[in-house]
């Protein structure tokens, strides 16, 4: 069992370039990963960190249900940082991975379902290790680790490797129960990744409230709208302007330790918030919250387009700061 999961884990550099957009349309129409977190985006040596996905599934139809899993082992200060280069076998200036080589992919058969040797679920956690943190070229010591996880509507099949394509190939299939290969639409391939340092902390942003033209949004509720009725739904300008907006409070735009400006000015985190939706549309993919010299932007407020069929649907909302951390909600949406 050992071996296996070894050889599992060594799958890691080619699950990482597959399907891998953490910025998608805000359209969600398949199955997709629309964030990740860790409950420590900045982890200490030794700390066991917490980690969930945001999975949605968008799909109309539905033949098989969404199985979504994790490489259960983290890839540990892979060369570079460079996650496709977590189980090459080389070693760069920033350390080497969690095992090295490609030797434990050999003792998976091309064809071989792993499903049921993943741990399933979207959640996960893993133990930082203790001796992570390590010198860098420039700048403070500092660690990385990187999980790997899927989502499929399916089985997840190994594949034949081809040293031709590089490293950024895929071995790893999403298949259907006769084998076949599914499409982009029915599965996601993503990645997750924790720092380590010995004193700079991160916490996730906090999402206050939302409100929708201009009044609370109760999450448990949703809102209701009445669908578009214009002629060309795709055009905004066509339908009524329904504006959600997200209050995230100023302590999210935490103080970016060690990192100053070209004048010396201490510098703080970016914050931004990313709306998805399973039945209409957004007139952009995210909103700048706060920068990382003057603080909280102007005007936050993201346009509503809902779409011309009645029906139930999920709106999302995704608050990222860019050292690792996360924060969501959604809700649904009911259009008349």
């Amino acid at each position: 069992m050992k071996r296996i999961l070894l050889a599992i884990a060594a799958l890691a550099s080619a699950i990482a370039c597959g399907n891998t957009d953490f910025d998608p349309q805000n359209k969600v129409d398949g199955v997709r990963i629309l964030s990740s977190r860790a409950d420590k985006p900045y982890a200490k040596p030794g700390d066991t960190v917490n980690l969930e996905l945001l999975v949605a599934d968008g799909r109309v139809e539905k033949p098989r249900p969404v199985v979504t899993a994790w490489i259960p082992i983290p890839c540990i200060n892979p060369p570079e940082d460079l996650y496709y280069l977590c189980f090459t076998g080389s070693s760069g200036s920033t350390g080497s991975s969690s095992t090295g080589g490609q030797g434990p992919l050999g003792q998976l058969r091309p064809g071989q379902d792993v499903t049921r040797f993943l741990p399933q679920g979207p959640t996960y956690s893993f133990k930082m290790p203790d001796n992570v943190i390590i010198p860098r070229k420039s700048g403070e010591p500092y660690g990385l680790a990187i999980l790997f996880n899927i989502v499929c509507a399916g089985r997840i099949l190994i594949d034949e490797v081809d040293p031709s394509k590089g490293v950024q190939q895929v071995p790893i299939s999403c298949v259907d129960e006769y084998g076949e290969k599914l499409p982009p639409t029915q599965y996601v391939i993503g990645l997750t990744r924790v720092y380590a340092y010995a004193n700079r902390v991160n916490n996730n942003p906090v999402i206050e409230g939302l409100t929708f033209q201009g009044a609370p949004v109760d999450p448990k509720v949703g809102i209701t709208v009445d669908r578009c009725t214009a002629k060309d739904v795709d055009k905004l300008q066509d339908c009524p302007e329904l504006k959600l907006d997200v209050q995230v409070p100023a302590t999210s735009n935490e103080l970016n330790e060690g990192e100053k400006d070209v004048d010396g000015a201490p510098l703080r985190e970016l914050v931004w918030a990313s709306f998805f939706a399973t039945a209409g549309t957004f007139d952009g993919d995210a909103r700048l919250l706060y920068d990382t010299r003057s603080g909280k932007v102007g005007d936050s407020v993201v346009r509503y387009l809902p779409p011309a069929t009645p029906g139930v649907g999920t709106l999302w909302t995704v608050v990222k700061d860019n050292r690792g951390g996360a924060v969501w909600t959604e809700f649904p949406v009911t259009v008349k």
